[in-house]
């Protein structure tokens, strides 16, 4: 399963005309749902309007590119009750009892679903170096806070 920094960056492109309509720039998280509900892309303009494509309007995923049906799958609003995958990063991850597991690195998703699976954690620089980075399956209640995950 793709983590998100895996996404972002990858084209998005139109079966229609077979153009490029941007590249994933961040990914929106519903917390409620537990999955990707939508993309932002950048296209490289200035003073453009946001362009937000809809996870499920992603039709298929080839080994370098997100393909839609056409630019009408592109729409300007992000959805609502949605997070920002760069605004996930960071979080420090507690489980129920209070101990600290480590910080969000990352999200690791199940394509084509969107299904936010696991969390990929840091639990500092040298244990990220010797025993690389963990996974925290996500099972049961997730609360999401401002400055805090706890899971558990």
């Amino acid at each position: 399963m793709p983590k998100g920094r895996e996404l972002v960056g990858l084209p998005v492109i139109s079966q229609d005309r077979g153009e490029e309509l941007g590249r994933i720039q961040d990914l929106f998280y519903d917390e409620t749902s537990g999955s990707l509900r939508a993309c932002l892309l950048a296209d490289g303009g200035w003073l453009r309007q946001p362009r937000v494509v809809d996870f499920t309007a992603l039709q298929a995923r080839g080994p370098g590119a997100f393909t839609v049906s056409g630019a009408g799958a592109v729409s300007h609003e992000p959805p609502p009750g949605t997070r920002r995958w760069q605004e996930l990063k960071g979080l420090r991850l507690l489980n129920r009892d209070g101990r600290e597991l480590g910080i969000v690195e990352d999200l690791v998703v199940e394509l084509p679903s969107g299904q936010v699976k696991a969390l990929e954690i840091s639990t500092g620089l040298v244990n990220d170096l010797l025993e690389g980075r963990k996974e925290i399956t996500l099972e049961g209640q997730v609360n999401w806070g401002t400055d805090t995950v706890i899971v558990g």
